[in-house]
């Protein structure tokens, strides 16, 4: 009966001893990252990277080949027209210009971005210019205000005088085109172009050449001129003698020069 002994009907048909990854020891990391404990879990991770795999895969171009020519382009959402990028201007900004989307659809598709992409680059170049266009516009108003100010301050009660006679002198040489060159120019509160035009128009006012001129033939005093009125008015000896016919008149035109030569102080 010896030779029957270690018979599969004694003994069975016990397991194998060796381990299933035997021989994997190249690919030892990658079964341990991947957490495989049998083939039929390595079976299954393959099956399954197969499936993803499969007919929605990119090939990337090769390192010398000209990216933008790839075809891979139209899967990651590259549209076929440039026409297909959906970019308009921004609600109330007039100063967007137009053509600029043609003009970026047609250089977006170039670069062959997607549409998020160009969308993305396009807000940020409108926001640019919003903020850039707001920035010129405040500081325009701030530089008419600042020259309207200045006038004012030069011209005091005689400033409603000094522009028109600056109007009128425009009117003459070069009329209503020239009045919007200089105000689309920004020039229209410009403190130098005011008082040359305004020394012209006074000029012409009294050799007589308006016919609509004031009565008086005079504009308004300015600050400096009714300081020099005001040293005038001083050196007359009438004006500290009371019994004198024009003390009354010299005080008064004192006070009023007073109020012109320094219109901050009270009185």
């Amino acid at each position: 009966m010896a030779e029957n002994e270690g018979s599969v009907i004694e003994t069975g048909n016990p397991e194998s001893s060796e381990p299933w990854d035997q021989g994997l020891d190249d690919f030892r990391d990658t079964i341990t990252a991947k957490g495989w404990k049998s083939n039929a879990d390595m079976a299954k991770s393959y099956v399954e990277l197969e499936k993803a795999v499969g007919a929605d895969k990119v090939v990337l171009p090769a390192a010398d080949a000209d990216i933008l020519k790839w075809d891979g382009w139209t899967k990651l959402g590259t549209p076929d027209d440039a026409a297909d990028y959906p970019m308009a201007a921004p609600d109330g900004f007039e100063a967007y210009d137009a053509s600029l989307s043609d003009d970026m659809r047609a250089a977006f598709h170039e670069a062959r971005l997607t549409p998020a992409q160009a969308q993305h680059i396009h807000d940020k170049f409108v926001d640019r210019m919003i903020t850039t266009t707001e920035t010129i516009n405040g500081d325009f108003a701030n530089t008419q205000q600042k020259g309207e100010t200045e006038l004012k301050k030069e011209f005091g009660t005689a400033f409603d005088d000094r522009i028109a006679a600056a109007k009128r002198g425009i009117n003459e040489y070069g009329g209503e085109e020239l009045m919007v060159a200089l105000v689309n120019a920004g020039l229209g509160s410009n403190p130098s172009v005011v008082r040359a035009f305004a020394k012209i128009g006074m000029t012409l006012k009294q050799s007589g050449q308006f016919k609509d001129a004031e009565g008086s033939g005079r504009f308004g005093t300015t600050p400096d001129a009714a300081k020099d009125q005001i040293a005038e008015i001083r050196a007359n000896p009438a004006l500290y003698d009371k019994a004198h016919a024009e003390y009354k008149v010299l005080n008064e035109r004192l006070t009023r020069l007073t109020q012109t030569a320094f219109p901050g102080t009270a009185g």
